[in-house]
């Protein structure tokens, strides 16, 4: 029903229950319901459509609020405020080639990781004197499985006799799955500041609309002398995780008052509608690598390949790139490495009776304390600095 306290699904059993009243209310109290008679199965029948409309109801009903809705429903709401869900990408990035002087290697051209990952060369690369050229690729199969560590292509799909050898000297990046109605509700709330003109809140919340940005801050010096960072007085200053330069700086452009300045390490040079340019700075995020030592005591429900999935959890917890290539957003900006959380990530994988954790800084000393994160910067971690012991 729906009244002042909002709507409240009728479920099967209740229907069950006001169908049996009224059947009798109408034919006797004496009046047989049970499951095996006539008019007790025909109410059920009737209760099981009636609960699916029902359910529709309840659907229709949550679809006007944010927090409720889901799927289409969901992009729909959140459009009406301009943010849109970030769809799946193909990841990106660059192949050696080696192989006979001047030879032409076609765009389209196939290779592959020794797992089948296929990439696509974008356009024709050629040869030079000494046989090695450059081009660009991008995984033909959207999503974060198209993110692969440096080196891990090194296959011709179509074997040619003119290539030598194919490596990636870069991990690939910039593939990502569909956003989840999870993780589009949670930016909606991180942009909701974005209805506003000129404030920091609203030039951060256009910035994380941004496709490939991670995670923003921004910080104003209102001041009139630099502050203790050395931010100028009456700036504003964005930290920013991801994303392209141009893209970025243009948001920062639109977004900030008049008169003040952009400040930052990088510098994009921005045209206004009348045709000025104006330089606009801001600066990516410290990413700060996180270092693990673990020994962890099994029983005989530890998983084979149990040490790969622990490597796995903390990833996904801090963030960073897994063995397989696969990248984890994990920790936003300025938010700390918490010990008790990294515990609870190992007890995630069946089998394990006890665990010793330690972790810092890589290259610093390790221990059992969390790891303060400032807000300018973002933890991350890779399977290469996670080093697990079972006995």
């Amino acid at each position: 029903m729906l009244d002042a306290t909002g709507f409240k699904r009728k479920r099967y059993s209740d229907l069950i229950d006001d169908m049996t009243l009224k059947a009798k209310d109408l034919f006797g109290e004496d009046i047989d319901v049970s499951e095996k008679s006539f008019l007790g199965i025909l109410i059920r029948l009737f209760a099981w459509f009636l609960a699916m409309i029902w359910e529709v109801a309840e659907k229709v009903y949550n679809s006007g609020y944010m927090h409720k809705a889901e799927g289409i429903q969901l992009d729909r709401k959140a459009w009406e405020f301009g943010i849109t869900r970030l769809q799946e990408q193909h990841a990106q990035g660059t192949i050696e080639i080696h192989g006979t002087p001047g030879f032409v290697v076609e765009e389209g051209t196939l290779f592959e990781t020794d797992k089948g990952i296929l990439f696509e060369l974008a356009s024709d690369v050629t040869l030079d004197e000494n046989g090695v050229g450059v081009g660009n690729i991008f995984c033909t199969e959207a999503g974060t499985k198209g993110n692969v560590a440096a080196n891990a292509i090194t296959m011709v799909s179509n074997p040619n006799e003119n290539i030598i050898s194919v490596t990636n000297p870069l991990p690939t990046s910039g593939g990502r799955e569909r956003e989840t109605d999870a993780e589009f509700f949670e930016r909606y709330q991180q942009t909701l500041a974005g209805l506003g003109s000129t404030s920091t809140d609203s030039i951060r919340a256009e910035l994380l609309k941004l496709n490939g940005v991670r995670a923003a801050v921004v910080i104003e010096n209102t001041g009139s002398v630099p502050d203790e960072a050395g931010r100028p007085p009456k700036s504003i200053s964005a930290y920013v995780l991801g994303g392209d330069a141009n893209e970025i700086a243009r948001v920062i452009f639109s977004k900030k008052a008049a008169g003040i300045e952009a400040y930052g390490t990088e510098q994009v040079q921005v045209y206004d509608v009348a045709g000025y340019p104006h330089t606009i700075g801001f600066s990516r995020a410290t990413e700060v690598p996180i270092a693990i030592q673990l020994t962890v005591k099994k029983n005989e429900r530890f998983p084979a390949d149990g040490i790969q999935q622990v490597k796995t959890e903390f990833i996904k917890y801090i963030g960073g790139t897994d063995e397989d290539g696969t990248s984890y957003t994990g920790l936003n900006m300025g938010e700390d490495v918490v010990f008790s959380k990294l515990i609870n990530q190992v007890y995630r994988i069946d089998g394990v009776d006890d665990v010793q954790l330690l972790v810092g800084i890589k290259g610093e000393a390790l221990g059992t304390s969390n790891i303060a994160i400032d807000i300018t910067e973002v933890a991350q971690i890779s399977h290469a600095d996670i080093e697990v012991q079972v006995v």
